[in-house]
């Protein structure tokens, strides 16, 4: 060892004596320092990125849950309202059908004139009598039967909706049951108070539920398996959609592209089946946005390090 310490010491004093062949393996060393440090570093802020990008598809997915929590919880507080209302149950047990019908009309349109929300839908369902047309009357006979409130998404004629079913009860007795509900495309604004994009996709398997004018006048294709309601969202986004590989972003769980990070979760309706995709996204041109942040943080490390790293070599040497 000693030996070759004593080699190595008069090797670098023969170099030293030619200063072109000295400065040339400084510059060679240096370079390959900085090579591999930056590699290192490279490796590791990607790693931090990565992680920290599932972070946020991890919060996406709370702030979601959130939202449509709080979308059911205010559809069935409306129901519940209505559930409650004497009138409500005077009608029912009267089998007034139009007077209870003009009541719940009244109520729907003085909530959405008034209210500033997505427009809301209300509709009754009798516990003797199945309805024709009335879609969703298995879920209201399940309220009915359980006396407990049913929440939940389904697809039918009028597109895909968030609903919620209360039962009516009297003496104990289930009467009937109140629906009401509201189009998927109402998530938008309560992203959109965030700074962040939505889109709701839907598999192309569940247009078989959707009326006509639906299926012809308001989705448009996103790729062989999904559509998209496009006159309900911002189109940049949706186009931005169209250039991805749905399938590649299942696997890796997030797209951090130049205009936007996006990512995704599956839609299951009441029954459990997967109708569609929640797309979740943020500019990236926003200064203030997660990504902007994330990325700057990042560059600023490894300008520190590759700062500090070319000093310790210079230094070195």
């Amino acid at each position: 060892m000693f030996s070759f310490i004593k080699f190595l010491q008069a090797f670098v004093g023969r170099i030293k004596k030619n200063k072109g062949l000295w400065f040339t393996t400084l510059t060679i060393l240096s370079a390959l320092g900085v090579g591999v440090s930056m590699t290192v570093i490279n490796i590791m802020t990607k790693d931090v990125a990565h992680q920290t990008f599932l972070e946020e598809r991890r919060l996406d997915s709370n702030l979601l849950d959130g939202f449509l929590v709080s979308r059911y919880d205010s559809l069935l507080s409306i129901g519940s309202i209505l559930s409650i209302n004497p009138y409500v149950n005077t009608f029912i047990n009267d089998n007034s059908q139009k007077a209870l019908g003009d009541l719940l009309t009244f109520t729907k349109n003085t909530i959405n004139e008034k209210v500033n929300i997505h427009p809301i839908d209300i509709h009754y369902y009798d516990s003797n009598e199945k309805v024709e047309g009335s879609e969703n009357f298995s879920f209201a006979e399940l309220a009915m039967e359980s006396q407990q409130s049913v929440s939940g998404i389904v697809v039918n004629k009028q597109g895909v909706r968030i609903i919620g079913i209360t039962p009516v009860i009297d003496k104990n007795i289930s009467i009937g049951a109140i629906e009401v509900s509201q189009s998927i495309h109402a998530l938008r604004s309560d992203f959109e108070r965030m700074d962040k994009e939505f889109v709701f996709v839907l598999n192309k398997n569940q247009l078989v539920f959707l009326d006509l004018a639906h299926k012809t006048g308001e989705y448009q294709d996103v790729d062989d398996t999904y559509k998209v309601a496009f006159h309900s969202y911002d189109s940049q986004f949706y186009v931005h959609l169209q250039h991805l590989d749905i399938e590649q972003i299942k696997i890796t769980k997030y797209v951090n592209g130049a205009n936007y990070y996006t990512t995704y979760n599956e839609t299951t309706d009441l029954n459990g089946n997967i109708v569609g995709l929640f797309f979740i996204g943020e500019n990236a041109d926003n200064a203030n946005s997660f990504v902007k942040i994330t990325e700057n943080m990042i560059k600023s490390v490894t300008t520190v390090a590759l700062g500090l790293v070319i000093s310790l070599i210079l230094f070195m040497f």
